[in-house]
């Protein structure tokens, strides 16, 4: 049985229920599970429990599986058990294009990537934003702390700074130690010219460090893949 991993879906993502999806029902997702096999999957309020203990044991990578762990586990939504369609009457095994693959597979590696990194907690979600290819530094400013990162996810600092950019810091700072992390991490939005434009997202509190800053670079990461083309370089 593998280790789940649960945090609040980001507001940035467009994901369904993949236990409602199993049925052709369209239900938007409220909870990201990961598990250490590497897999994840996005549910609602109603099935979190269940997809939890379903991603539990999962271990495939199309449907089949899938439906069957369900049914073992519980109801439909509809009160009957989900249909598993036999093996030799399948036309063709398909991967679930429910979330983001990309993203999920990267979880949990940003979750390990962060726990390993330090000694600050600006390193360790310099970590988790490295995992996702996102280039971050930490920066300091009259007494204030931040990661920033180039909204073109630039690899020059330099050039992070001059166009539109992203800071996310807890609190006003980003250089504590672990235990004195005490606030969620936000991340902002600001301009080529150095304007503030908007507060992008918060990350889940009460998660542990660690998983905190894995759920921030999934956050930003796909906030830059649904939007970083509205906010060209100058």
């Amino acid at each position: 049985m593998f280790t789940t991993y649960q945090a609040e879906a980001p507001s940035v993502l467009r994901m369904r229920c993949v236990r409602h999806a199993l049925e052709g029902h369209d239900v938007a997702a409220e909870f990201l599970i990961s598990a250490s096999s590497g897999h994840g999957m996005a549910a609602c309020g109603e099935h979190r429990e269940v997809t939890t203990r379903v991603l539990a044991d999962f271990t495939g990578t199309d449907d089949v599986e899938l439906q069957a762990l369900f049914a073992l586990t519980g109801l439909s939504c509809t009160g009957e058990p989900l249909m598993v369609v036999a093996e030799p009457d399948r036309p063709e095994r398909r991967a679930l294009p429910l979330v983001p693959a990309r993203l999920l597979e990267l979880h949990g590696r940003a979750r390990e990537a962060a726990r390993e990194a330090g000694p600050r907690d600006g390193d360790k979600l310099i970590a988790a934003l490295a995992v996702y290819g996102v280039p971050s530094w930490l920066h300091e400013d009259c007494g204030v702390s931040y990661v920033i990162a180039g909204v073109d996810r630039t690899r020059d600092e330099g050039l992070a700074h001059t166009g539109p950019k992203v800071f996310l810091y807890s609190g006003e700072n980003a250089d504590l130690a672990p235990a004195d992390h005490t606030e969620p991490w936000a991340c902002a939005l600001y301009g080529g010219d150095g304007e503030f434009v908007d507060i992008l997202f918060t990350a889940q509190a009460g998660m542990g460090l660690d998983a905190e800053c894995a759920h921030a670079a999934l956050c930003l990461t796909a906030w830059l893949d649904e939007h970083a083309d509205r906010h060209p370089r100058a």
